[in-house]
């Protein structure tokens, strides 16, 4: 794979950053626990049979559930990716016999557009009221919510994440899916299809966030396996339409593109707009996430590919991790991950989907 000379340095820049290189480092030391809960102390190996243990509280726990986005609309739902997450975490609820309750907000930061300072009020709320004994947070930047989670902590609360990492010692576990891991099976996946040398562009999360970096770092390192030359990165911040706006510059720009990769689903749907509206064909579209929308434009031929990342299983497993820690004082490794992702695409797409209505 090759980078053009201003990508290198921002990939470089980006990946350079002191925070997301301890991240990257805590990382590599970390073992892979099966995505049934396996809890162990920090340096044990995770056995099949540890993999199976499970939980049923004695104690009427009370778990708050901070999902990285705020209620979209006046519905009050949560997005294609965080409303299976919070299924996933309410049926924990109901297996484990504890009280799991949605701690969210409407309100953006007063400073930023992001998520990142509504984040930090709830849980300074949560630590004001006293009337929380675990918190489950998926957190809108690795490294901006560490000090009030690590004030949780420091109250009594025990802390887990899920999806994206907190930059801190002091939080019991993360749960996550591998997605630089991921990221790389994508890329090996699009070099497999292209079967010849080609053009990328990458639509990418925003920077601050340790999944998104993952992802980028797992497609450049994917990519890398083949001869496909990286023309452009630039992030999206998750969003359709911004994904679209990007991509319609791209376009108008670079006239050789074969693939388009995306760090989720949502904005490989706003590049396959872009890329429809320019009636540009030829081009693979990638998503990443497995949501309804990306799920329904994979099988309407929109998108190339996606990766199931399975957020309901995610928020299951963080639940009983915290369950397990609170009525044991069980320890765990710094990171569990969920076991090995699928690369979804038009040929495996119609068995995953029957597959899931079957364990549903």
């Amino acid at each position: 794979m090759k980078l053009s000379p201003m990508i290198r340095l921002a990939t470089c820049m980006a990946a350079g950053t002191i925070a997301f290189a301890l991240l990257e480092a805590r990382a590599t030391a970390q073992q892979v626990l099966q995505e049934a809960g396996a809890g162990v102390s920090p340096g044990s190996k995770a056995t099949e049979s540890v993999a199976l243990v499970g939980i049923k509280a004695t104690h009427p726990w009370r778990i708050a559930f901070v999902p990285k986005f705020k209620f979209l609309g006046k519905t009050g739902s949560l997005s294609p990716y965080w409303q299976p997450a919070w299924e996933g975490a309410q049926k924990a609820a109901v297996d484990f016999n504890v009280t799991v309750r949605l701690v969210t907000s409407n309100v953006l930061g007063s400073t930023d557009p992001d998520y990142v300072e509504p984040q930090i009020r709830l849980v300074a709320d949560l630590i004001a009221k006293g009337e929380t004994d675990g918190i489950v947070i998926a957190p809108f930047d690795s490294n901006r919510l560490a000090p009030v989670l690590e004030k949780a902590v420091r109250a009594g609360i025990s802390v887990v994440s899920m999806d994206t990492e907190v930059n801190s010692d002091l939080i019991l576990a993360g749960v996550a899916f591998d997605n630089r891991t991921a990221g790389r099976d994508l890329g090996i996946w699009v070099v497999r299809r292209l079967g010849v040398k080609g053009n990328a562009l990458i639509l990418d999360g925003p920077q601050h966030q340790q999944n998104a970096v993952a992802r980028r770092n797992g497609f450049l390192s994917g990519l890398d396996t083949g001869n496909i030359k990286v023309l452009n990165i630039r992030s999206a911040d998750w969003e359709a339409s911004t994904a679209q706006s990007v991509t319609e510059e791209w376009l108008r720009t670079y006239a050789n593109v074969q693939v388009i990769m995306a760090a989720n689903d949502t904005m490989a749907i706003g590049a396959a707009r872009a890329v429809a509206a320019a009636q540009r064909t030829g081009i693979l579209i990638t998503g990443f996430d497995a949501t309804d929308e990306g799920l329904d434009a994979l099988r309407a031929g929109r998108i190339s590919a996606t990766v199931d990342q399975a957020p309901d299983r995610q928020a299951r497993l963080a639940v009983q991790v915290l369950v397990r820690h609170l009525e044991t004082g069980e320890r765990f490794a710094p990171v569990v991950y969920l076991r090995a992702a699928q690369v979804l695409s038009a040929d495996n797409v119609e068995a995953f989907l029957s597959q899931r209505r079957t364990t549903k």
